[in-house]
């Protein structure tokens, strides 16, 4: 078990590529190069930015590009091949009617099994329009759907657009539910830490507030989050490491949980889910490879320092 330390200095990392001064008091452990299980397939492998598994069928898994494609979400099977029908072969996925893809960077599944697709990028960190969409989940043979709720949000603790340099910490790319709320996880621009939000009580029409609940260094930049349908064990991703926290009981309070960590290599992973409570898989955006990860091979780190809220 480790001991608590004192952190050193961070940088500023602006790009993905910038060095980013890792936790000192994690383990000295080599990372893994992932091996890819599976390829994305015409159109997922675009610019995928997120993947969910789904709640009604086997082997079936939704995934997103980003601002590179339409408004399609992609039906797929582990190997990151494509369900569909020989009808949509010239123009694979379901196109969600009615939406915008600004900058969408993450899908999640509630336990109505409706997916959300989260427009939630914000690399300036001066968006106003902040949404997501929520959808009962199509047939993966369909060409076209829609969604049924719209949802604006904002960050309770972002007072300038854009936000100052110094606090340029309202970007997302991670996003999870757990029953019928949604969680939405930082991507902090300027430190290593993270910081969950909780959505309360949704409302269409109005701009929504979201709810802080914690932060944690997580020691880079958050790229993807998951949680287990049973909501104990969360993953999130950051450019070179999978993270995973577990809880007991009835909280939300997953960083003060147990602590679990993977460093991995791989060219830019973005999406991140759990296939079962046990086997973690990741989408990498540059090489449009899925990796799996199983959680049994993860290290237990706790207790690591974390940054409470004030």
């Amino acid at each position: 078990m480790l001991k608590n330390v004192l952190l050193l200095p961070l940088f500023v990392s602006w790009a993905i590529g910038s060095p980013v001064v890792p936790r000192p008091d994690l383990p000295n452990k080599a990372p893994v190069k992932l091996e890819a299980i599976g390829h994305f397939g015409p159109g997922a492998k675009i610019e995928n930015s997120g993947i969910v598994k789904s709640r009604h069928h086997d082997d079936l898994y939704w995934t997103i590009n980003d601002s590179g494609d339409e408004p399609r979400v992609y039906p797929l099977h582990q190997d990151g091949s494509l369900w569909g029908s020989s009808r949509y072969e010239s123009q694979p996925g379901v196109i969600v009617s009615g939406a915008i893809n600004v900058d969408w960077e993450d899908i999640a599944v509630n336990d109505e099994g409706r997916l959300i697709i989260c427009d939630v990028g914000n690399n300036r960190n001066d968006r106003r329009d902040l949404v997501l969409y929520y959808l009962f989940e199509p047939s993966p043979l369909a060409g076209r759907t829609t969604f049924n709720k719209k949802i604006f949000f904002k960050y309770p603790d972002q007072a300038l657009y854009p936000a100052d340099r110094s606090d340029f910490n309202y970007d997302c790319e991670g996003v999870f539910c757990l029953k019928d709320k949604v969680y939405l996880i930082s991507k902090n621009r300027s430190d290593t830490l993270t910081k969950l939000y909780r959505l309360d009580d949704p409302r269409p029409f109005v701009t929504n507030t979201l709810t802080l609940i914690d932060t944690f260094d997580i020691g880079g930049k958050t790229t993807a989050a998951d949680a287990t349908i049973d909501g104990r064990r969360l993953a999130i991703t950051t450019y070179d490491a999978l993270w995973v926290f577990e809880i007991d009981g009835f909280t939300d309070m997953f960083f003060r949980g147990k602590i679990y960590w993977y460093p991995f290599e791989a060219p830019q992973v973005e999406a991140v889910c759990f296939k079962d409570n046990d086997t973690i898989l990741l989408g990498d955006e540059s090489a449009a490879e899925i990796y799996r990860i199983e959680f049994s091979d993860m290290t237990r780190v706790d207790k690591i320092d974390f940054t409470p809220i004030d």
